[in-house]
């Protein structure tokens, strides 16, 4: 703090923001076939931690701006702005409000407030014991595929962005996961298997659910 003789006014900050944690980002790659763009940057695809938001894409400016990094937040002001914050700083300064305050709760505040039995993200995670990836494009290609089409015949088109995870439990039932871009350019398989996976396990929740109530039923 300068020396100014007194101590300076203090403020606090009263802004409004919406936010997304980043889970991870991906660098695009040059548009140049050629390779001879001298960009330092060609933007990127962020993929959010939070649960219920896909991907979305950055561009050039932004990233050579802002220089963003996992674990921290892509924060958009009420004027349109666009930034990026560090976790630590955010943290420090913003707190959730409304139904964002309502949804952001950890396993950690799970388990501490847990007094009875409970499935845990473990339990999820023991109980895959297969996770089979594909896209619709490799499905339709199958020698066993079926096809219905008009005259015009089919194409694989948008097939080919369209990705399946199955995931396999260990009484053999399965539970399936999908995703898709909007935009075909859009489509990153790396981040399609991701969501198509997280899409998956939410359908194991309440098949474990309603197990583990079953068997606390009996019990009684």
């Amino acid at each position: 703090m300068p020396e100014v003789g007194c101590e300076m006014p203090q403020y606090q900050c009263h802004k409004k923001v919406w936010a997304l944690k980043i889970a991870g980002i991906v660098p695009k790659e040059n548009p140049d076939p050629t390779g001879r763009s001298a960009a330092s940057s060609y933007g990127a695809r962020i993929v959010p931690a939070d649960e219920g938001f896909a991907a979305f894409e950055v561009d050039a400016e932004y990233v050579c701006k802002h220089n963003p990094k996992a674990g921290g937040y892509y924060v958009v002001y009420d004027d349109g702005y666009k930034s990026f914050s560090p976790a630590q700083a955010f943290e420090s300064g913003y707190a959730p409000i409304g139904s964002s305050a309502r949804t952001v709760v950890t396993e950690g505040e799970l388990a501490a407030k847990a007094v009875a039995p409970r499935v845990t993200p473990a339990d999820i995670r023991a109980n895959i014991v297969e996770e089979h990836y594909f896209t619709a494009s490799d499905g339709a290609q199958h020698e066993n595929a079926v096809h219905v089409h008009g005259d015009a015949g089919w194409l694989l088109g948008s097939m080919q962005v369209l990705t399946f995870c199955v995931l396999v439990l260990r009484n053999g039932f399965t539970v399936t996961g999908e995703s898709a871009p909007a935009r075909p350019e859009n489509f990153d398989p790396e981040i399609g298997r991701r969501i198509a996976r997280e899409n998956a396990v939410q359908k194991i929740w309440p098949l474990m659910g309603y197990a583990l109530k079953s068997q606390l039923a009996g019990q009684q």
